[in-house]
């Protein structure tokens, strides 16, 4: 089959193993996704600072987690801990926000940045959050309003309410941010610990049984693009500051880009020499097996299957007995085929037709007395005859056809 395809087959290989290596030396595109995850060095990945967890947290044990909270801490007796989740939401199941408030409760601290809360972890707080640019929906139609709206979007300045923390000059980050704020919160165990210059809080403190949580709601600034650029590593070193000293618990699960999704299609998907190669191998392989089966297939002849000529034979055999008028012989067969389904369906003799046997059939078939009277006692007529006719003949087949429709059994 590949004997006569070698030269088709020899420059599909070299297209393909050209392509690749253009792709291999194309310079590769930044990416922009927001991971989190501590193994990505990509602007929103979370590797710098994972990297510097070791220099905030002297001497303390860092564990990296890839599962939900339940998983990690469901019948474990922690304390002393930090949990830290950072993902542009938050949105963990019941099982999860029970066992992360658990943890809480016991005397841990967790620490979680995102945009977006929800479900019974967001309910028992009463997070809520909003951005600058839904406000721009909402704002007037008046363009110097929306001007400021959007400039308030492109440029974002936070800072710290403890004096101690505070910076003489708030922090700035320039596009990248939503700018992100807590709407509402639980006051009465609430201490707000951050605003931006619009007086929104995007950092606060929850009391929560005998620990707390820290909660932001800017996630990007812990991301290696931010981060690293000027002084604004110094923010994350005073957010992360709250946290005590203690051993930390880095969380996984809860990113866009969690390592527990990646398969071997996945990868090859994300990236694009990979992805390209994928899809013109599978091109190729659907035009060479159409063309080859096109061209080398052959005819596959139509086999009749057998026919079923027991109907054929059933209708002459009752086309002859017809045609010679023996309206008893038929008669006979019926009643013989009768009895034989009164035997194996009611399991009774059929040699007597007296009133014992009547009553018996009538109860098992649950058909009126008086019919099965006059059916068995239509048959003892029929059996004296020397002829019968063909009315007769009909009249006992609607007899027994409506024996059986009327039968329970």
């Amino acid at each position: 089959m590949f004997k006569g395809n070698r030269l088709y087959i020899l420059i599909l290989c070299v297209c393909f193993a050209v392509l690749i290596i253009l792709q291999l030396l194309a310079p590769k595109p930044i990416d922009w996704k927001l991971s989190y995850l501590k193994k990505d060095n990509i602007p929103y990945g979370t590797s710098a600072l994972n990297d510097a967890l070791s220099s905030l947290f002297p001497d303390k044990t860092i564990t990296t987690v890839s599962d939900p909270l339940y998983n990690a801490l469901d019948k474990k007796e922690l304390t002393s801990t930090n949990y830290i989740i950072i993902n542009d939401e938050f949105k963990p199941d019941k099982l999860d926000s029970r066992e992360l408030l658990r943890f809480v409760n016991d005397g841990n601290t967790a620490f979680i940045a995102a945009k977006q809360f929800s479900g019974k972890f967001a309910d028992t707080l009463k997070l809520k959050t909003d951005d600058f640019f839904g406000m721009a929906i909402h704002a007037n139609n008046e363009s110097a309003s929306i001007n400021n709206v959007y400039k308030s979007f492109d440029i974002t300045k936070i800072n710290f309410v403890n004096p101690a923390l505070k910076n003489k000059s708030n922090y700035v980050y320039v596009k990248g941010i939503e700018n992100t704020y807590f709407k509402s919160f639980d006051t009465a165990k609430t201490t707000v610990l951050g605003r931006n210059s619009n007086d929104k809080t995007n950092f606060i403190k929850i009391h929560f049984g005998k620990g707390n949580i820290y909660v932001s709601s800017l996630p990007e600034v812990f991301s290696n693009y931010h981060f690293v650029h000027k002084d604004n590593c110094d923010y994350v070193y005073k957010a992360l500051s709250y946290l005590p000293v203690q051993n930390i618990i880095w969380d996984e699960y809860y990113k866009f880009g969690n390592v527990k999704q990646d398969s071997p299609m996945r990868v090859i998907l994300n990236n694009p020499p990979l992805m390209y190669a994928y899809y013109i191998l599978l091109i190729s392989l659907v035009l060479f097996m159409v063309i080859g089966i096109k061209r080398k297939q052959r005819i596959i002849p139509v086999v009749e299957p057998m026919r079923n000529t027991t109907l054929d034979f059933v209708d002459v055999v009752g086309t002859l007995y017809f045609q010679t008028g023996n309206h008893r012989n038929i008669a006979d067969k019926n009643i013989t085929y009768f009895l034989e389904y009164i035997r194996t369906a009611f399991y009774v003799k059929t040699t007597i037709y007296d009133d014992i046997f009547i009553e018996r059939i009538s109860n098992l078939s649950g058909i009126e007395k008086q019919k099965v009277h006059d059916l068995f006692y239509y048959f003892s007529d029929l059996s004296t005859r020397y002829n019968i006719t063909q009315q007769e003949l009909l009249r006992l087949n609607s007899m027994i056809e409506n024996f059986k429709k009327e039968s329970k059994r």
